[in-house]
């Protein structure tokens, strides 16, 4: 049997040659638009839930304005009221698919044709409800820089550092609030390594870079967005969490709205074990999530101006000269370069996603061998420095490579937690598997006070909840003065001490 098809492309004009990849990709995009003639293609997929839909809808429909687009509705298996809604829906441009069964969340957005999608792409669940100049926002966003692949918004009901709370007490003031808060400003714009996909716009390009479908089949459910991400990332895309546009996730996070806590974590476990699979041991959260950004409040306003040097140290994938990177722009300085030193060969490759400068792979004692002395700015070491081998030369060689005036961030693990009480106890099971030399805090003070002034010292918590403090109290020798057993109690909470220290200049010593 023969089938025979003919496309039309008469009306399409061939791509121009541009000057880079992403132009070249660009261009094809753009002339794949064209043919569809909207600028964004607004996709919702639902499954039940009809009134939590027509509250997504209705706001799109009602605080969408000025943008040229199109709504592509997907009814992944539910009752007929939400195709019949569906059709009710008043929109020059939809279309409405309907499948008989819910084969998965990923299966209806794959049946999908890229090519005749719009210059941008918005996936948006059933549950987001949007909110004044959310789109407007998210497109000033992305159309800042070509190497935007993807932009998100900040919400309610969700983690990784992406939540953000209105307070409000009905739909109105919500709204209200909301208008108040969606005020483009590229100040409030963050570069991250991964994010939570809720009302994330796509550039089309950096979707036909990572391939279509979005999602990568052996990801059902869990950390497949931290999939999205990374692929984005790795195809030299910038992806960004847009702080200056929220809109509401109606969603009970806190309390697992509509999963079983077990089935749940089983989904999760088993989701980040096929991503550390896939991307050669790397943990989308142990390898991503040790942020900076709570610290920040208590760090000193940055006194340099210009083009500013970064370096991090051990910092992982990066996070943590991301977000220093990202507190720079609060102060309107938002030219950094960053570079980056690394011991594993496994964060390399992430590393150079966000690294304009170079990114070595050596062993600690060639750090200062690898870039010029007294160059950067800002130094971020995120591994304890007495987790090092030779912790004197650790130091030395940081703040030889930091200018004078510049600052370095850096962390001691403490040596007297509870994990070491309680193993000193007979508890032989409970211990810090980590290696890590036993250097009295007040004795790093002053290695760290022969360079430099102490701005800031922050204690990182071990988080025990209320009941497990209460545990370690009972432990401890009652004949200690009240003050004295309150401070030995706070300590052994610590898990990590954090100084930001300035170094002085020859002149100052």
């Amino acid at each position: 049997m023969e089938h025979f098809r003919e496309i039309d492309t008469e009306q399409m004009e061939i791509p121009t040659v541009g000057t880079n990849l992403f132009s070249n990709r660009a261009a094809v995009a753009s002339m794949q638009s064209a043919a569809n003639g909207v600028e964004v293609s607004i996709i919702i997929q639902a499954y039940n839930r009809l009134e939590k839909t027509q509250r997504c809808v209705e706001s799109v429909l009602k605080y969408t304005t000025g943008i040229n687009y199109e709504l592509i509705f997907l009814d992944n298996g539910s009752k007929r009221d939400i195709t019949e809604f569906f059709r009710s829906v008043d929109h020059d441009r939809k279309q409405i698919i309907r499948f008989t069964k819910n084969l998965g969340v990923s299966y209806p957005s794959s049946t999908l044709n890229l090519n005749t999608l719009g210059r941008f792409i918005c996936i948006l669940p059933c549950d987001l409800i949007v909110t004044s100049n959310w789109l407007k926002n998210l497109l000033i966003c992305m159309k800042s820089d070509e190497r935007i692949g993807m932009v998100n918004p900040v919400c309610s009901n969700t983690s990784n550092l992406q939540n953000v709370e209105l307070f409000y007490t009905n739909y109105a003031e919500m709204q209200r609030k909301a208008a108040q808060f969606n005020r483009s400003d590229p100040k409030k714009w963050e570069d991250r390594h991964r994010l939570i996909t809720l009302g994330t716009l796509y550039r089309k390009e950096a979707l036909m870079a990572i391939g279509w479908p979005i999602g990568d089949a052996g990801f059902f459910h869990d950390f497949a967005d931290d999939d999205i991400t990374f692929r984005i990332r790795r195809m030299g895309y910038r992806t960004i969490l847009a702080g200056d546009t929220w809109v509401c996730h109606d969603h009970d996070l806190r309390h697992g709205e509509g999963k079983d806590p077990a089935e749940f974590q089983k989904s999760l476990d088993i989701g980040g074990e096929n991503f550390r699979e896939k991307y050669f041991g790397v943990d989308a959260w142990e390898d991503v999530n040790n942020y900076y950004i709570p610290y920040f409040s208590r760090f000193p306003a940055p006194s340099s101006t210009g083009c500013l040097q970064l370096l991090g140290v051990d910092t992982r994938c990066g996070t943590p000269i991301l977000d220093v990177k990202n507190w720079l722009h609060k102060f309107g300085l938002f030219e950094a370069n960053l570079s980056a030193f690394t011991q594993d060969p496994k964060y390399w490759l992430d590393l150079k996603t966000i690294c304009k400068g170079s990114v070595v792979c050596d062993r600690e004692e060639f750090l200062a061998d690898s870039f010029p002395r007294e160059r950067f700015d800002y130094i971020v070491a995120d591994r304890p420095i007495n987790r090092y081998h030779e912790p004197s030369k650790m130091l030395r060689d940081l703040f030889s490579l930091c200018k004078n005036g510049g600052y370095l961030i850096c962390k001691l693990a403490n040596a007297y937690s509870f994990k070491e009480y309680l193993h000193l106890l007979g508890q032989t099971d409970v211990y810090d598997p980590d290696f890590s030399l036993n250097i009295p805090v007040g004795r790093f003070r002053l290695a760290l006070q022969e360079w430099g002034e102490i701005q800031c010292e922050l204690r990182i918590g071990e988080g025990l909840d209320q009941e497990s403090q209460a545990l370690l109290a009972s432990l401890y020798p009652v004949g200690l003065p009240g003050e004295q057993r309150s401070a030995a109690l706070a300590q052994m909470q610590c898990r990590e001490f954090l100084f930001v220290v300035r170094k002085r200049s020859p002149q100052e010593k």
